[in-house]
């Protein structure tokens, strides 16, 4: 069975991306700062992952990454709701456990819906 992010979510091209800093509304905590953009009903929820270069070493941000999108493919609430998502790691997400990264990452999600929901 494969449990991966499947590929038509994930946004890799320059010009999707652009859309979240152009139109997308900014949200940040400790650890990240999230890109929230509305989509259309029937389109897939598009989501990209990144990391400050602040961040030394590729094998760290790669891991970084593979946690953000591991966390993003549990949490089921985030592919259901009408937005896509751009998730980025602050430099001080090294000193975080998964645990923390987690906890940090949901809430941040959770809090740009309600926004958003609420507006």
């Amino acid at each position: 069975m494969n449990n991966k992010l499947p590929r038509r979510f994930i946004a890799k091209k320059k010009d999707e991306i652009a859309l979240f800093f152009s139109h997308g509304k900014k949200f940040s905590s400790p650890f990240f700062i999230l890109f929230l953009l509305p989509r259309e009903i029937d389109s897939f929820p598009k989501v990209f992952f990144a990391v400050s270069k602040k961040i030394r070493g590729a094998a760290k941000r790669n891991l970084i990454k593979r946690r953000m999108r591991e966390i993003f493919r549990q949490h089921a609430p985030f592919k259901l709701v009408p937005y896509s998502f751009g998730w980025i790691a602050k430099e001080r997400i090294l000193t975080a456990n998964f645990k923390e990264m987690k906890k940090d990452m949901i809430e941040l999600g959770e809090k740009a819906i309600h926004f958003f929901n609420r507006v």
